[in-house]
């Protein structure tokens, strides 16, 4: 993804969980586990009436979305 993101001049930041969770987790951590990537929003004022984002950061997030689905990523095989 980041590479995608680099290759496009998207701009990116990457965002480290210490608490909560996305739907993500319950996909990696299936069987043996599988390889999952999250492209998250930066939001004020989440789950609430009046949560914010800024436009320009959707419109990136959409932009990386589309730079992936285009050129897929390739995953490496683990021996």
């Amino acid at each position: 993804m980041v590479r995608r993101a680099e290759a496009a001049c998207i701009p990116y930041q990457l965002e480290v969980l210490q608490a909560g969770t996305t739907d993500a987790t319950a996909i990696q951590l299936t069987r043996a586990g599988v390889p999952v990537g999250v492209i998250s929003i930066p939001c004020r004022y989440i789950h609430t009436p009046s949560e914010m984002v800024d436009a320009t950061d959707v419109e990136n997030a959409v932009k990386l979305l589309q730079a992936i689905l285009e050129n897929p990523v390739e995953l490496s095989k683990r021996s």
